[in-house]
């Protein structure tokens, strides 16, 4: 026996050396080993989880996260699927112990936009960018319960959710979406429009002040059609006017309004019909040469509602001027502008350059300088409104400030409070917050004096600055 346990011990001690380094380079336990797997599953969590943005290595057993995270809610669901990846874990069963977020703010996405659409089967289509995944699952759990049918999600992670209760603001657009046969919510920014045809007049009222009386900052704008009579279409180089009509007399008065502000081609689907309201013409012709300025979109008489309902996509400057003609021309019809808003290309001044990331506010203000320099703003009926030759200067203001930091905050400068106050009419209209702007007027040069005589209807240049203001601390 003596002998027997010699030659086991023996052999004992001659396999320790194995065992130790199986156990510390072979084992599923062993530090690379346990390092890899975890890494591999955390991983796998991530991608399964919806979190891509998200990147993750491992040192040991603690997780190192990394990536441009959309949003705070973001990180701690991301380090919640990690910390989850490998089951409870710790340092005896070989799991995550640790989770470190070395993430940073993705860039903020702008205009952010979110989209939510109704077919006519029923099914509802969620698109566009939300905050975090818990956002995320509770609009599509939403969309099931109000929709009562089958939910695509489309929707994506992004940064640069506007300020407020965007959830509660996307989950109103929902149930109001619920209750139409089809439609389409868009929440861009602060701004929820809400699109489609209710045909029962209480029901379309009830919906409209839903939507109409969302809480600040955000704003409601419900678009929504019960008798269609009478529609112009801008597809392309084609301009349609359709419907009804009260006489042959209209249809020559439509024709010329849209062949002297249309280039393209014009067709004719109009046919005479009894019941037109008297009037509808006033706000037919007061809209319809801006209308035709659109890059598409639709304009439709709602005999039903009394009102004329503009979509599609324009210039900030065109949309400006197209609710100016309504509100002046329109008569008694009330007009609704759930167009959106198309932006200014930087290249038509050739002095433009594109904003690096290193020094953002000098490149905002060169730029804005730059566009400034290379025109100028003009006023009509004695300085009192925005001259429209000036529509494509204004335009590209409108979006060298887009472009900008949203915590920028600018000077609106004109020799009157009169120009100062339109121009920062105008860049409210085309989406810039009222409380980024302010509106100051400046004195004129020693030696110069107004012109009292200017002709009202006569453009009149005004020499106009834009500024970004200190901030306070700096």
């Amino acid at each position: 026996m003596r002998l027997l346990d010699y030659l086991v011990g023996g052999l004992a001690l001659l396999a320790l050396p194995f065992l130790m380094w199986w156990g510390i380079y072979q084992s599923p336990q062993s530090a690379v080993n346990l390092q890899a797997r975890l890494e591999a599953k955390a991983k796998a969590a991530l991608a399964e989880g919806g979190a891509g943005w998200a990147s993750v290595r491992m040192e040991g057993q603690r997780a190192i996260l990394t990536g441009a995270a959309p949003s705070h809610d973001a990180v701690t669901e991301a380090a919640r699927l990690v910390r989850q990846s490998s089951g409870a874990g710790g340092v005896i069963f070989g799991g995550v112990t640790l989770v470190e977020s070395r993430t940073e703010a993705a860039p903020p996405v702008s205009p952010y936009v979110w989209r939510a659409t109704k077919t006519s089967e029923g099914r509802i289509l969620l698109s566009g960018l939300v905050p975090s995944k818990a956002i995320q699952a509770r609009l599509v759990e939403d969309a099931r319960l109000e929709g009562r049918a089958a939910v695509d999600d489309e929707m994506i992670l992004a940064a640069g959710a506007p300020a407020g209760n965007f959830q509660g603001v996307a989950r109103l657009a929902l149930k109001q979406l619920g209750r139409m046969a089809e439609g389409e919510a868009t929440l861009t920014d602060h701004r929820l429009v809400l699109r489609g045809e209710v045909a029962d007049p209480a029901l379309r009222a009830e919906i409209a002040s839903a939507v109409s009386s969302v809480a600040a900052p955000f704003r409601g704008k419900p678009v929504l059609a019960g008798d269609i009579r009478w529609r112009a279409r801008l597809d392309g180089n084609v301009l349609t006017l359709a419907g009804d009509i009260g006489s042959e007399a209209e249809r020559r008065q439509l024709l010329a309004v849209a062949a002297e502000s249309f280039a393209g081609e014009i067709a004719d689907e109009m046919t005479p019909s009894p019941g037109l309201p008297e009037g509808w013409m006033d706000g037919a012709l007061a809209g319809l040469p801006e209308f035709a300025k659109f890059s598409a979109g639709e304009m439709a008489f709602d005999a039903a509602g009394g009102v004329f309902l503009f979509e599609g996509e324009a210039r900030p400057s065109t949309l400006y001027y197209l609710e100016d003609d309504m509100a002046r021309g329109a008569g008694r019809w009330k007009a609704v502008i759930g167009a959106e808003t198309i932006g200014a290309s930087p290249e038509t001044s050739g002095n433009l350059q594109p904003m690096s990331a290193g020094s953002p506010e000098t490149d905002c203000q060169s730029e804005l300088q730059a566009v400034l320099a290379s025109g100028t703003i003009e006023f009509t009926e004695g300085g009192a409104a925005l001259a429209r030759e000036s529509g494509p200067l204004l335009d590209q203001i409108a979006g060298v400030i887009a472009r900008c930091d949203p915590a920028e905050r600018f000077e609106v400068m004109g020799p009157g409070s009169v120009q100062a106050s339109e121009l920062v009419d105008f860049l409210v209209s085309a989406g810039v917050p009222r409380a980024r702007l302010a509106a100051i007027s400046y004195s004129r040069p020693a030696g110069e004096t107004a012109n009292q005589d200017a002709d009202a209807e006569t453009a009149t240049a005004q020499p106009v600055d834009i500024r970004i203001m200190e901030r306070s601390g700096e």
